[in-house]
């Protein structure tokens, strides 16, 4: 580990700090970590999403007036820099951010908020992914996009919350979330699942998901509040997306996610997957097609 520490925060209206431990969300609610009081700011209006060390995305939340990044209306999360303005409803925030050393007598504080914790355990991966933004942007107005787009994050997140699982990473237009395998995790996937595929039916806006199950090395990060995947099997679930873009369909299972779901898969085809030796097959839900 590097012996310097990333050190980030907001700096709010009135010029005082609130520091960024991890993931928070904001809004005029009172159960917002950040509670904003403009009138105009929606009761839970973004998500400042903690996706490593000093690393920070904004996620609109579908909220009516939208979130701005250096004078920018955002229509997907959007990574933070050292000097943004974001401003939210006439609320306007600077995001910061530095290096500092660990014998800074800020730093004593920074590693005992969290302890470091790897192990190794078999998760359930999903990835989700909006099809064709860029056209999405190019077919809807510059207010009405960012209000779908940032309605689906809220509508998946709050799904996945409700149900055992953890968001980790939002990539643009899609997110990566995770369940470490236990005896109900395997259910809440499926009713995850269940849930997306109605929302999937709306095409509103058109998605992709991709299912991988297998082993992750889990920690945390000195100075955040959150918990990582890393190895092998994570990097081959976000290489499924383009395996499902290329095979056209909507939700893709890996082999080993086929085998544990518990409900009905049929192979649909092989593939390689760009970073791994050999082809791979791969399966829908469902019953083979006639």
């Amino acid at each position: 580990m590097s012996d310097a520490l990333s050190l980030s925060w907001l700096e709010l209206p009135d010029g005082s700090r609130f520091d960024l431990r991890g993931s928070t969300t904001v809004g005029r609610a009172s159960e917002n970590a950040l509670a904003l009081a403009g009138k105009e700011v929606s009761r839970r209006h973004a998500l400042i999403q903690a996706q490593g060390e000093g690393e920070f995305w904004l996620v609109d939340l579908g909220s009516a007036n939208g979130c701005w990044v250096n004078e920018r209306r955002i229509s997907q999360p959007v990574e933070l820099k050292a000097g943004d303005v974001i401003e939210l409803s006439g609320v306007r925030l600077r995001f910061g951010s530095e290096r500092i050393k660990a014998d800074h007598p800020s730093a004593s504080g920074l590693l005992e908020s969290t302890i470091l914790t790897v192990k190794t355990a078999q998760c359930w991966m999903l990835m989700a992914d909006i099809i064709g933004s860029t056209r999405l942007a190019q077919q809807m107005s510059a207010e009405e996009l960012p209000r779908i787009t940032g309605g689906w994050f809220k509508e998946c997140r709050e799904i996945i919350d409700a149900h055992g699982g953890h968001v980790m990473k939002y990539l643009g237009d899609g997110f990566f979330c995770y369940w470490i395998a236990g005896p109900e995790s395997s259910a809440q996937l499926r009713t995850v699942l269940d849930a997306l595929k109605s929302m999937q039916e709306k095409k509103s806006p058109p998605f992709r998901i991709v299912v991988h199950y297998g082993e992750a090395a889990v920690g945390s990060v000195p100075t955040m509040a959150e918990v990582n995947l890393h190895g092998a099997e994570v990097n081959f679930a976000f290489r499924m997306e383009k395996v499902a873009a290329r095979l056209r369909q909507p939700v893709l299972f890996s082999e080993t996610a086929a085998e544990e779901i518990g409900v009905l898969t049929w192979r649909i085809d092989e593939c390689e997957v760009e970073g791994f030796a050999g082809a791979r097959p791969f399966f829908v839900p469902g019953l083979p097609q006639a």
